[in-house]
């Protein structure tokens, strides 16, 4: 992957700026839910942009309805996804803290034992529950921006094996997520230590690294698409449904 360009396309785009802006005002409201969507649908256009060989420039933030749509259906799967592993840990962490009260009741150390076991096995469980979305987060990202239909999200088989086969290059992404969120983190906090200017200084960098980093996400995601399409060098493609 081409790390270096999917953090250079956004300022090469020569409106990089009032782009970013919309998707920082996007992403403000993102708490009433709706507004997530339309950036998850932006994230979406970028992955469909850079597979298709077109690596420079961010997408126009045009076709709203479409950029919904994108962004509705890959959450409602990403949601799908995980209810499996939601009610499990629901229901460990039930008996777990019904075995705890009869513990603490005095009804014997068995009930304390099989307590602090459930706890464990929900930890366990909280844990696999965070590794599974890891992985299969971006590959449903993938597997809808090549496929554009809802159901091709539900395809298992096709979905593992985006994980499978490049499971090293979404590793790495995850990696630079984590990075570079601990890189912001270190210039805002020397930032705060600046009165008036840099305190706004790092309010600023605080509201568009999250849109700017789901640009560059959304890039090294095309950047996989396109590998899997056999289009790392460029060139559009047709036919991807």
């Amino acid at each position: 992957m081409d790390i270096n360009k999917a953090f250079r396309f956004v300022p090469e785009d020569k409106q990089w700026v009032s782009k970013l802006l919309i998707a920082v005002v996007v992403s403000l409201f993102s708490f009433l839910i709706i507004p997530a969507f339309f950036l998850g649908g932006y994230s979406i256009k970028i992955v469909r942009q850079v597979m298709n060989g077109q690596w420079d420039g961010l997408p126009e933030w045009d076709d709203w309805g479409k950029l919904f749509k994108d962004g509705f259906f890959v959450a409602i799967a990403e949601m799908i996804y995980t209810l499996p592993f939601i009610i499990l840990i629901i229901i460990v962490g039930g008996a777990s803290g019904g075995f705890a009260s009869l513990a603490d009741s005095g009804s014997g150390d068995a009930a304390g034992l099989i307590a602090g076991g459930g706890f464990t096995l929900m930890l366990c469980l909280v844990g696999i529950f965070i590794i599974a979305l890891l992985l299969i987060a971006p590959a449903l990202t993938i597997q809808y921006a090549m496929k554009d239909d809802f159901g091709a999200l539900f395809r298992v088989s096709e979905i593992l094996g985006i994980v499978r086969n490049n499971l090293s290059d979404i590793l790495i992404v995850f990696v630079i997520m984590i990075v570079a969120g601990f890189a912001i983190s270190i210039v805002s906090g020397i930032l705060g230590l600046i009165p008036c200017l840099g305190w706004i200084a790092a309010v600023i960098i605080g509201l568009a690294f999250g849109p700017y980093l789901t640009f560059v996400v959304g890039h090294l995601y095309g950047q996989i698409a396109a590998k899997i399409l056999g289009n790392k060098t460029g060139g559009s493609i047709s036919g991807m449904a």
